[in-house]
């Protein structure tokens, strides 16, 4: 499940850098056209501001409207039919400048005045050139920008990237509350479904728990009423039996409810899986042998992770009792532990029934019986609904991840734990 939802942090990382690139492309596409467009409607605005002023006579208040246009870095002009400079906005303009922006083109100045683009190799020029008509009195108006400067276009199209990144961020935040809405639409689903699981758990640990009590309690009766008459031994020694089973099943539900605080703070330190999976196997040959069971080994060697020996050799004693709770007398089990990437794979295979695919979902669930039975002998009872779940979390807390596979004659469960190297 860490696994899982790395990678889901790890997609919406990558979704954010691609909007984020997408975003750069189209600016790079688009932000001279957006930046000359933008400039475009200024120079048009000016015009207008100066047809409603008398440029014959340009009072304080016109003079300040011009000079906010100032920030736009327009070179304004404004001349009368003599072209005498009634408005500058440079500190002073040579006589021959005017003669060549005004004396030998007065022909393309015009009342609608359109903007026209220059375009250069380094730059691009815009230019209005307007012609305004106040009573008897002609006025020649003109405008340029120099569309040059990086940081211009940038400060210029800054509404764009504001408007870019708001939209950017409103699709992440309405993908949030979507997957909000999602997560809790599928916590309510899992909640619905483990109080369901959790009820038939504890009718089957109820069902179980019933059969020992009913023994002991009817052997206490014989005890009682039979006096001498009965081998007392025997009587006692089953008694002790059915509360040792008793005590187990105890135990193990004692141990999955305090399994998450003591795996948050397992002590860690390196792990030879290849010394440890021997050691497992030797231990279990002679329950292999005396039911019948054929076992194969492919161990490679020097096989090291991270973590914490006791509970690796839980998870994978859960594999293996998994796997002898269900091959019959005669059948084989195949354990291999290899090498894949940066991983070190663990497979137990074992000949058998394969699991509904219905059911393979919810096997590591827990209070949910894993056994492939449709019901439950009185010897997997201690494995009811927890030994696959705990193999789960183990794994999970090792930063690995765990599966199964339906096979052709049979199943394979498998995990997965970063290998350590030698340091």
């Amino acid at each position: 499940m860490k696994l899982m939802e790395k990678c889901k942090t790890w997609n919406k990382i990558w979704y954010l850098i691609a909007a984020l690139v997408l975003m750069i492309c189209l600016y790079a596409v688009g932000c001279y056209p957006l930046y000359t467009g933008q400039k475009t409607r200024t120079m048009k605005r000016l015009y207008r501001e100066m047809q409603e002023m008398d440029l014959n006579d340009l009072d304080d208040d016109d003079l300040e409207t011009l000079n906010e246009f100032q920030k736009e870095k327009f070179e304004v002009m404004i001349v009368n039919e003599k072209l005498d400079q009634i408005y500058t906005s440079r500190n002073a303009v040579p006589k021959d400048y005017i003669n060549k922006q005004f004396g030998t083109k007065l022909d393309k100045y015009t009342e609608n005045a359109p903007v026209t683009r220059r375009n250069l190799e380094l730059r691009q020029v815009l230019i209005l050139r307007g012609k305004v008509t106040q009573g008897d009195q002609i006025f020649y108006v003109y405008v340029k920008k120099d569309v040059q400067s990086g940081l211009d276009i940038i400060q210029g199209t800054v509404t764009y990237f504001s408007i870019a990144l708001m939209l950017i961020v409103a699709g992440w935040y309405l993908c949030m509350k979507k997957e909000e809405k999602s997560r809790k639409k599928q916590s309510r689903k899992s909640e619905y479904q483990l109080l369901e699981s959790q009820r038939e758990f504890m009718a089957n640990i109820s069902h179980e728990l019933k059969t020992p009590l009913a023994v002991v309690s009817s052997q206490v009766e014989m005890l009682e009423i039979a006096e001498d008459k009965i081998d007392r031994p025997y009587y006692y020694a089953s008694i002790r039996e059915e509360l040792d089973k008793m005590s187990k099943m105890v135990g193990e539900l004692l141990d999955f409810s305090m399994l998450d605080n003591q795996l948050s703070v397992m002590e860690r330190s390196r792990v030879n899986v290849s010394e440890m999976l021997e050691y497992l196997m030797l231990r279990y040959d002679a329950l292999f042998q005396k039911n019948g069971i054929k076992v194969e080994q492919k161990i490679v060697k020097d096989g090291y992770v991270y973590g914490n020996r006791m509970y690796l050799e839980r998870a994978v004693n859960n594999y293996l009792m998994n796997a002898f709770q269900h091959t019959q007398q005669g059948k084989g089990i195949t354990v291999t532990l290899k090498r894949e990437r940066q991983f070190l794979r663990l497979e137990v295979y074992n000949d058998g029934e394969t699991i509904p695919e219905e059911r393979m979902a919810h096997i590591w669930d827990s209070f949910y019986t894993s056994s492939r039975k449709k019901k439950p002998s009185a010897q997997d009872v201690g494995n009811i609904g927890l030994g696959l779940f705990v193999v789960r979390k183990i794994v999970e807390n090792h930063e690995g991840s765990c599966g199964v596979e339906n096979k052709e004659c049979g199943v394979t469960f498998w995990m997965e734990l970063p290998e350590k190297k030698e340091p």
